[in-house]
Formats: C-alpha cells, structure tokens, sequence
C-alpha cells in the first residue's frame, strides 16, 4: 500500500484534519493513527473528549478497512473507555479479525505513547464496492 497515496485521500476528511489526527502507517487492513493532545480536545473536567478518542478510533478503523476492502462505510461501533491517557499522544492501532463478501470486523486499540491503555473499540464495517480511488 502506498502510504502517501493514502494519506493524500484521506487528507479531504476535514473533521480528522481539524483535529490533528496523523496516519502514522497504513496497509491491508491494518492502520496506526497518532494525535498529539491539544486544549482543544479537552473536556470541561480537563480530560481528553471521549468525542475525540472516538474520532481517532474511528478513523483508524476508516483507513484499515478502505486500504483492504473497496469502499467500506461504518455499520456499527462499540467503544469501552478504560482510563484517560497519562501522555502527550492518543494512539490507535486497528486489525482486521473477519470479513465475509460484505461485511468486516475490525478491533482498535487506543493508548497513548506511554502504553496506557485509554480505550478499545470494535467497529463492523459494510463494504459498498467500487472504488475510493486508493
């Protein structure tokens, strides 16, 4: 998968961009996002959104799913919150564990660069077909 080619479509998902959401890599169903923590993504208790963990787990999920399957959409998604990142950056990594000929299943794993665990989250995609152009 070419890296830079993906990072190119996904470039027009504003809402990601606005948040500072970066893929770190990307291939065949698999995909790391980091983000860099900022004020803007803290609540009023001065914790990070649980809007924004979801954004990048679910973004994760996004690019895994499109760089295996032809235009993926998002069906259903479970998210657990475990604990507030203690670091500087959110981190989610997502892997395929099924796909059937219209359907894929994919877990995200969310930390921050110490290794906390902050969330985990399954995500069911529906695969549409055609092209996305990646």
């Amino acid at each position: 998968m070419d890296i830079d080619k993906v990072k190119e479509f996904f470039q027009k998902d504003r809402f990601v961009h606005a948040n500072g959401i970066d893929i770190v890599s990307a291939g065949e169903g698999t995909c790391e996002c980091a983000a860099v923590i900022a004020e803007s993504h803290l609540n009023a208790g001065n914790v990070v959104q649980g809007g924004m963990i979801f954004t990048i787990a679910d973004f994760a999920f996004a690019v895994a799913s499109n760089c295996k399957h032809p235009n993926v959409v998002s069906m259903n998604n479970n998210i657990t919150y475990v604990r507030p990142p203690k670091g500087k950056t959110l981190i989610a990594r997502a892997k395929e564990i099924s796909a059937t000929r219209k359907t894929c299943l994919y877990e995200v794993e969310l930390t921050d660069e110490l290794g906390t665990q902050v969330a985990f989250m399954t995500a069911t995609g529906y695969i549409k077909g055609g092209s996305i152009g990646l």
